[in-house]
């Protein structure tokens, strides 16, 4: 069995990873397991990406809770609270990499400057402690991030104004807003986190944003975590796939005023749980706007207690001063104004026929999120972004790497290239906010099984239908990858399907909630 290229099986190689945040790192364990050797290229000073401390705004933690944000084999502590600081996400981060040994192929401070295709594999110049090196590599895998470069509007006399303009990202300092009048721009998780850490501790807090998004609340009545319940293959066949099962085609065709209905009644619940202010209520039910989904609890506290002004409006121009000028006409006085306005995706280190190769018109060319069709022997970890980023990285490291061995039956570089086109039209009409076409949202369960089917290992992971479709999707299905992989290759069978690693209460909730919702659908409208 070879893959595109041409390689022969089961020989390994050197490999270079671009990124040691939650995917280069997966991407580095899983290379290195599989025979490669690695080395690990990061500009930082410590691993983590967009989570090392000089990046993190104070009152950040994950949208997900700590099972469901974790990687297939290491769980967090209990000692970690249920939704995780970024503190403590830098803590697990770094207890990953000791725990499995990972430092000796960090090298950190070191970055790379250009990425340049040459006989056999590529050639990395680096810049770091030791100067500039020109590096040889077999392989290439970028792990470098769709957050890579902040996203700031360039407005009128923003050079003139007389207050602190900045990114969220770069709103590190707990004292930047204390005693300040703020302006926060945007409605996404980074702006209603910065917003409600302002409203906390600024003299004044304003949000300003263009449209609302859907968010949810961080705990379900009962104390159970919110992702548990949406994390599981029953309610994600309620987000239109780009290939259906047979329900699925139901639900989407003959039964589509019933999953108008589901969504329509989702929608109503978690604003009613959060308590959302009218003017936060997004202009359509899910599954519209859930690009954009976040959880909010902490900001929509302080918006009911009066600490947050909101203003849907835009920023028109600086007038002078403190002096902001709104689209509508309105003028407020700020002293720092802090953009939560999204980041750009940059692949400025690629030479340009390879860049020209991987992304056109802006959005990103990957076969299965993964690999350049024409390119064999570079691959990109994490441009597949999820709802669970360290599982969806993790298992498409494991299917880059069986890739890099030789070990994959994929098809031709033009059936990729139609899939890609095929695959871009879909995700420009489920997400439209998202056109880079690197956003996978909500359709973990449908990608991980497409990564299974192409490495040939078992899709369903548990031991019957309800563990399968209503229990929470948790990592540790996930965790022994490496072993079937290497059973798959000695033996050539598959192995039987595994029982779900840790049973959730998520699962019971799901089953609780989506019962609750059969018998909402089923009662005559009024």
């Amino acid at each position: 069995m070879t893959s595109a290229g041409g390689r022969d099986n089961f020989t390994g190689g050197r490999v270079g990873v671009i990124g040691a945040g939650i995917a280069g790192l997966a991407t580095a364990k899983v290379l290195r397991d599989d025979g490669f050797e690695v080395v690990v290229f990061d500009k930082e000073d410590a691993p983590g990406g967009v989570w090392i401390e000089s990046r993190t705004y104070p009152g950040l933690r994950t949208n997900n809770s700590r099972d469901t944000y974790a990687y297939t084999d290491h769980p967090y502590p209990e000692s970690a609270d249920v939704f995780p600081t970024a503190g403590q996400v830098r803590e697990y981060l770094a207890s990953y990499v000791d725990r499995f040994g990972l430092a000796p192929m960090l090298r950190l401070s070191t970055e790379v400057i250009r990425v340049s295709e040459v006989t056999d594999g590529f050639e990395l110049k680096v810049c770091g402690p030791d100067g500039v090196e020109d590096l040889r590599f077999d392989f290439v895998a970028v792990c470098a991030g769709v957050f890579s470069t902040p996203q700031v509007p360039d407005i009128e006399g923003g050079n003139e104004f007389g207050g602190v303009l900045l990114h969220s990202s770069q709103a590190v300092d707990p004292g930047l807003v204390a005693g300040r009048r703020v302006i926060v721009v945007g409605a996404g998780k980074s702006a209603l986190d910065c917003a409600a850490w302002a409203g906390e501790h600024a003299r004044e807090c304003t949000l300003v944003f263009r449209k609302p998004h859907p968010m949810l609340p961080r705990f379900l009545p009962g104390g159970t975590p919110s992702d548990r319940t949406i994390l599981n293959r029953f309610a994600e066949s309620f987000f239109r796939y780009h290939r259906q099962s047979r329900i699925e085609r139901f639900l989407h065709g003959p039964g589509k005023k019933m999953t108008e209905r589901y969504w329509r009644v989702i929608s109503a619940v978690m604003r009613m749980l959060l308590r959302s202010p009218k003017i936060m209520t997004p202009d359509a039910p899910l599954p519209a706007g859930i690009e954009n989904l976040g959880v909010g609890d902490e900001f929509f506290r302080m918006a009911r207690r009066g600490r947050i002004a909101l203003r849907r409006d835009s920023i028109a121009a600086f007038p002078g001063g403190t002096a902001v000028q709104l689209a509508s006409g309105q003028r407020l006085e700020a002293d720092v104004i802090v953009f939560a306005t999204g980041w750009r995706q940059e692949l400025e280190f690629l030479a340009p026929d390879l860049e020209k190769t991987v992304r056109s018109e802006g959005r990103f060319r990957l076969y299965r999120h993964i690999l350049p069709p024409t390119l064999p022997r570079l691959g990109f970890i994490g441009y597949g972004s999820s709802d669970a980023c360290q599982l969806s990285a993790e298992v498409s490291a494991h299917w880059l790497s069986q890739h890099f061995l030789g070990e994959l039956n994929l098809p031709t570089a033009d059936d990729m290239h139609s899939e890609i086109t095929r695959v871009g039209e879909w995700l420009s009409e489920v997400m439209p906010a998202r056109p880079e076409g690197y956003y996978l949202g909500p359709y973990l369960a449908h990608h991980i099984d497409d990564l299974m089917r192409d490495m040939g290992l078992p899709v369903r992971r548990t031991d019957n239908f309800l563990s399968e479709y209503f229990d929470t999707f948790l990592p540790g299905r996930y965790a022994d990858l490496t072993e079937e992989r290497l059973q798959l290759r000695v033996r050539g069978a598959r192995r039987r399907r595994y029982v779900s690693a840790g049973r959730s209460l998520g699962g019971v909730a799901a089953i609780t909630l989506a019962y609750a919702l059969y018998r909402r659908l089923r009662a005559p409208s009024r």
